[in-house]
C-alpha cells in the first residue's frame, strides 16, 4: 500500500502492481490517508481499450477513476486540460482530442521562456476550490509526454482551443463555457457526486476568465490568447 498527496488530500492506495508507485513517486507521502482506494480485477479490466495495455497500467487508470468519484466530497474534480504555470497563474487549455492543445501550450513556453512559464500538468489535473478560489493541482496523470510537476497554482483562465485559419480570441459567456466544459470534466456515476460536480462547474465559470481561441500552430496564437487573458497587461514580445 502507498499513500499519495493529491490536491492536498492524502490518498491511500492498496495497489497490486509496482507501476502505480513508480508513476506517482513525486506524490508519495507518509501522512495518514484521508481516503483509501482499492480496485478489483473487474474494475481493472473495464479500463481495457486494447490487448496491448498492461494490467499494471490499467490499474493506475482504474485507481484515478475511483478517486475522481470521491473528489466532489472535497470540492474538486478531474479536468481534461493542459495546464501551464505562467508567473504564478495557472492557465488551462482544453480541446477535443487531436485539436492541438499540447502544440499550443508548447508555444507558450517557446515564446515566453522557461523562466516565466512551465507545465503544471499536461493532461488530467485536479481543480479544487480552496474557499471561493479554484486551484489547479498537478497529478501523476500527465499525458503521454509526461509534462507536469507536483505543485498547485490559482486558476486564472480556461481557454477552449479550436483550429482556425487565423489567430483570434474572444471571451465566452458563462452559459457557453458550461456547455463546453461538460465534455472535459469527469462526471461521477453517483447522482449526488454528479450534482455536486455541476455545482462546482457553475462556481468555476463565475470565478475565472473564459476564452475561445481559434488558432493556427504558430506564435501568433500565443499573442491572441495572451491579450484575451491579460487585457490590461503589456503585449508579449516575440523573436519572430
Amino acid at each position: 500500500m502507498i499513500t499519495l498527496k493529491l490536491a492536498d488530500i492524502s490518498v491511500g492506495i492498496d495497489n497490486k502492481y509496482p507501476f502505480m508507485e513508480a508513476l506517482a513517486k513525486d506524490f508519495l507521502t507518509e501522512e495518514a490517508p484521508d481516503i483509501t482506494l482499492l480496485v478489483t480485477d473487474d474494475e481493472i479490466e473495464r479500463e481495457r481499450g486494447s490487448a496491448k495495455e498492461s494490467r499494471e497500467y490499467l490499474e493506475s487508470i482504474a485507481i484515478y477513476r475511483k478517486l475522481a468519484e470521491r473528489l466532489p466530497e472535497y470540492d474538486a474534480f478531474v479536468f481534461h486540460a493542459a495546464t501551464l504555470n505562467f508567473s504564478g497563474d495557472a492557465l488551462a487549455f482544453t480541446a477535443k482530442s487531436g485539436v492541438g492543445k499540447t502544440t499550443h501550450t508548447r508555444l507558450w513556453i517557446d515564446t515566453l521562456g522557461k523562466e516565466r512559464v512551465h507545465y503544471l500538468n499536461g493532461d488530467k489535473p485536479i481543480i479544487r476550490f480552496v474557499g471561493d478560489l479554484p486551484y489547479v493541482f498537478g497529478t501523476p496523470y500527465r499525458g503521454k509526454e509526461g509534462y507536469g510537476r507536483n505543485e498547485c497554482a490559482p486558476l486564472r483562465a480556461i481557454t477552449f482551443v479550436e483550429r482556425g485559419d487565423t489567430n483570434t480570441a474572444e471571451l465566452l459567456s458563462r452559459d457557453d463555457a458550461v456547455m463546453r466544459l461538460a465534455g472535459q470534466v469527469y462526471m461521477p456515476r453517483s447522482p449526488i457526486a454528479a450534482v455536486k460536480t455541476l455545482c462546482l462547474i457553475d462556481k468555476l465559470v463565475s470565478s475565472v476568465q473564459l476564452v475561445l481561441l481559434h488558432c493556427t500552430p504558430d506564435k501568433g496564437a500565443v499573442e491572441a490568447a495572451y491579450r484575451a487573458i491579460y487585457p490590461d497587461g503589456e503585449p508579449v514580445s516575440y523573436d519572430g
